[in-house]
Order: structure tokens, then C-alpha cells, then sequence
């Protein structure tokens, strides 16, 4: 919505999610004001009015990012991915995976930072790291690509096995480990992922918040929304290894009884620990495993 503000866009809202009655909390009254800041101090603010024609004021003295938004509904195997021929989007991941194989072919040669480089990546460039990761989330697996532009088309092949004929995990996985990497190299850029851990099993989520974490380390802004607590410890974890507490910003949202929602903020803390656990923050398996003893 933000981002639509700072384009000056007639509708800021988003696409598909219907007219502000549809979407707007009937027990909220008063405005509601949206800020974003960067470390400069320049900002960005939108106020807005909660009626039918959804009125704003915008003040901006905000350089707005580059946001890469991979959404929980992205792709998942498909026999093929559509291709933009727009040249201003043709090295650009759409939300649900558009364009994704393109990007890959016209970035791949991009050398990334040597923290980034996987342990079995064949080189430093985004591509070769691409497979690194890849194999790091799905073990043993072979990736390959190939465009047909006189379609507009695109397809991927694992181990030779076309997408759909493999686990769910490659396809879902493909976009956010790009997205990440991307966000290492695109100038005043912001990577928002939703649920990254969709479709692998606890030791590649966790994996995939290592990767989310190292690119922090080298730069990159990163919104994570997740249900996961492999990945939620793997960022604990990254915090230790790394000592990038101090840039990990939790929240967890909960609706109470009046629908309203509360935010909760704990603190990580140098060594990965958490100042507080309110209840149902990712504390199902310690309830499971009391059952159990």
C-alpha cells in the first residue's frame, strides 16, 4: 500500500482484495497512519482517512526501495512459467514466480559477495549459488532451465524430471532463494517473502533462514512472514553465529477477543535467546512433547 502511496497511484489497494468496506476493521474509527524511515531519517508517511473513497495525504521525503515480493501464493510446479517481454521487468521476479527462469538467465552471471558463496556453488555468481542453495534445501537434485520467448514461456527441469513431476518443495523454494540473493546486489532494494518454509521438510527451512540471514549480513533489507519454528530458530541461530541481533526485528500478531489486533516485540538477544514467549509464539512443541512424557 505504501508503495502505491509513493507512486501516486489512484488505487492503493491491493489488487484483488476488493473496495476498503471489504477490508477495513468496522470496530477502528480513526485514521490510520502507515511510516516508513530509513536510516537517514527520511520518511515516508501516509494518513488515511477510513471512507468510501479511501482518501490520503501523503508527505515524502523518502527515497522508496525496490521491492521483490514473493507471495504465498506463488507458483508451484507447472509445466511451464510465463516471461515478461517488457524490458523494464525483464530481469524482475513477479509475485507469484513470473518471470523467474528469465531473471535467472539475465542475472545469473552477477558475482555475489563471497559470504554468500555456498559451499558446493561451482563459482561466486548468483546462478552458480542459486544451485548451491538449492541442493543445500532439496539434496542431490540437478536444476535446469530453459526459455521459449516465441511463446513467452519458460520451463524448469529437475534431475531431468519436469516440475511437476518432482516434489512441490524445488518449485516453491526456487523463487525465495533468487529473491534473496537478488536483494544482496539490487541498490536501496526490499525483499518481502511470505512463508519461505512452504513444502520442505524442518532441515530445509532452517537452511533457508541461514541463507535470509547471511544476506542480511551483506545488506539486504528482508521481511519474513512465517509459521515456522525451524525457521524462526534458524535465525536464532544466524543472530549467534553472525552477531546480527541488533538487526532482527520480531513481531507477532495475535487477534483478541474485540478483533483487534496486538503486536508483541520481543528482544533477541546476542546469544539467541528471546526476551519473551507470549503464549502461542512458537511454543507448540514444547506443549506436544509434554503430552508425551
Amino acid at each position: 500500500m505504501l508503495e502505491k502511496a509513493a507512486n501516486k497511484e489512484n488505487n492503493i489497494l491491493l489488487d484483488g482484495h476488493g473496495s476498503i468496506e471489504e477490508i477495513k476493521n468496522n470496530r477502528v474509527k480513526e485514521n490510520i497512519s502507515l511510516q516508513v524511515r530509513d536510516e537517514n531519517n527520511h520518511s515516508l508517511t501516509a494518513t488515511i482517512s477510513l471512507s468510501s473513497d479511501l482518501k490520503i495525504d501523503i508527505k515524502d521525503t523518502f527515497d522508496y526501495p525496490e521491492v521483490i515480493y514473493i507471495s504465498a501464493n506463488r507458483f508451484g510446479p507447472q509445466t511451464s512459467i510465463p516471461i515478461y517481454n517488457n524490458s523494464a521487468k525483464k530481469d524482475r521476479i513477479g509475485k507469484n514466480g513470473e518471470n523467474l527462469l528469465q531473471c535467472i538467465e539475465l542475472l545469473g552471471d552477477t558475482v555475489l559477495d563471497e559470504r554468500l558463496r555456498h559451499v558446493n556453488a561451482e563459482g561466486d555468481t548468483l546462478e552458480y549459488n542459486i544451485r548451491g542453495w538449492l541442493n543445500t534445501v532439496s539434496p542431490n537434485v540437478g536444476f535446469k532451465f530453459h526459455l521459449e520467448k516465441m511463446s513467452d514461456s519458460s520451463y524448469s527441469m529437475f534431475d531431468e524430471h519436469r516440475a511437476n513431476n518432482v516434489g512441490f518443495g524445488l518449485s516453491y523454494t526456487l523463487p525465495v532463494i533468487t529473491a534473496l540473493l537478488m536483494g544482496t546486489f539490487i541498490k536501496n532494494s526490499l525483499v518481502i517473502i511470505e512463508n519461505p518454509e512452504a513444502h520442505l521438510h524442518p532441515k530445509g527451512q532452517t537452511e533457508l533462514a541461514r541463507l535470509a540471514a547471511l544476506c542480511a549480513v551483506v545488506g539486504a533489507q528482508i521481511i519474513v512472514e512465517t509459521h515456522s519454528d525451524h525457521f524462526f530458530d534458524g535465525i536464532r541461530i544466524a543472530a549467534k553465529r553472525h552477531g546480527i541481533a541488533e538487526d532482527v526485528q520480531i513481531h507477532w500478531f495475535e487477534l483478541n477477543e474485540h478483533k483487534n489486533t496486538e503486536v508483541y516485540s520481543p528482544i533477541l538477544s546476542e546469544d539467541g535467546r528471546v526476551s519473551e514467549w507470549p503464549k502461542g509464539f512458537f511454543d507448540q512443541f514444547e506443549i506436544n512433547a509434554s503430552e508425551l512424557i
